[in-house]
């Protein structure tokens, strides 16, 4: 966590809200049916998991999968091609991605011969333009960067693929807002719906999934980060004790309403 961020959680007194803790407090917040999945053994997931891959690979004309670079969007992108190879992959490169994400990216395409990758980024650097006019890691300035860099070329994106469904690797035990989401989210401009085949995973799963499969992972988690983002909002994870996104930003984390709001997953 850096400096900024230690400051703004005493000045908010958020010192509480970013532990192990918050685990809990997702899980209070599930619907009851996502709540009763988490008790599934990991075998369950993945058969439950493939069948929700299969279920809207049948039910939409034109799904995408979102693909980060991170550990949750590879472990469904890895459960999906299993079943199915030619979905399109959409990837949001915010022009301040770190390097081992974009190579490892680059990497993943590479050697899983993915057929259809799309990349998309925004027209022009924004950052030092929200700079001056909210003040770097503000709110303003976290939600006007989440929006113009990622979550607008994204729905550009999905948009330009003309897709009815997009298939994201969010957990609900991640964050409060995502632990008040469904299996199936539908969204508009444009009008699609989201897919979260791992919604009621936790992230000790995704890391035996990885051991089982002998997948290969960001390189970034082998230097002390447990949650992936752009260089602005994501810093390595040193306590044990701090819940698995401590490292993605304070400010970062309690703009997630709105941040949703505008479209992120």
């Amino acid at each position: 966590m850096n400096k900024s961020d230690e400051e703004f959680m005493k000045k908010n007194k958020l010192q509480d809200q970013f532990t192990a803790e918050r685990t809990n407090r997702c899980l209070e917040l599930m619907r009851p049916e996502i709540r009763k999945l988490m008790d599934l053994s990991l075998d369950e997931k993945i058969e439950k998991s493939k069948q929700l891959i299969e279920d809207a690979l049948s039910k939409y004309k034109r799904p995408i999968i979102g693909f980060s670079g991170g550990g949750d969007s590879e472990c469904l992108l890895h459960m999906l091609l299993s079943i199915k190879t030619d979905v399109p992959v959409l990837y949001v490169d915010t022009r301040y991605e770190f390097d081992e994400t974009q190579k490892f990216v680059e990497e993943i395409r590479e050697t899983w011969n993915l057929e259809n990758f799309v990349a998309v980024r925004a027209e022009h650097d924004a950052v030092e333009k929200f700079s001056k006019e909210f003040g770097r890691g503000t709110p303003e300035f976290t939600v006007a960067f989440n929006n113009y860099h990622k979550i607008q070329p994204m729905l550009r994106g999905i948009k330009l693929l003309n897709a009815d469904a997009m298939l994201a690797g969010i957990r609900a035990v991640e964050h409060e807002e995502r632990a008040k989401e469904g299996l199936i989210s539908p969204r508009k401009n444009p009008d699609h719906d989201r897919v979260h085949p791992i919604l009621f995973w936790t992230r000790e799963e995704v890391l035996e999934y990885f051991k089982r499969y002998k997948l290969k992972a960001n390189p970034l988690y082998a230097k002390g980060y447990t949650s992936l983002g752009s260089t602005l909002d994501t810093t390595p994870n040193t306590d044990p004790n701090a819940h698995e996104r401590a490292g993605r930003g304070i400010v970062r984390e309690t703009v997630m309403k709105k941040l949703r709001e505008l479209g992120y997953n």
